[in-house]
């Protein structure tokens, strides 16, 4: 991926809270619309965008899809680490620990 393309990615800030908390745990769609604050089929088309980039990566469980980090992506653009630390500060977003109860966190 070339530097311009993935400033492109990261410009967009429903892009860079995904990937903020992404960082931290994976998640399924539910657990990132509680964090993002948006729609589904806005997150859905986020998240098609960084997946067909390499950036993420899918794993299915049971009926859920889950989404994380490519550890690769993450090995090649290791300057990405502390703008991503500083975008879950800066946005206040937080892990959410299951789809049941959007409001607990990680942190509390």
């Amino acid at each position: 991926m070339k530097l311009h393309e993935l400033f492109r990615i990261l410009s967009n800030e429903t892009r860079l809270k995904i990937l903020a908390v992404l960082f931290e745990k994976e998640m399924c769609v539910c657990q990132l619309l509680a964090i993002a604050g948006t729609t589904q089929p806005n997150i859905s088309q986020h998240l098609q965008v960084l997946k067909d980039r390499g950036v993420v990566k899918t794993s299915r469980k049971d009926s859920f899809i889950y989404y994380s980090i490519n550890e690769r992506f993450i090995e090649e653009h290791p300057f990405l680490i502390p703008i991503l630390e500083r975008a879950k500060k800066e946005y206040g977003v937080r892990v959410v620990e299951s789809c049941s109860s959007p409001n607990r966190s990680s942190e509390e």
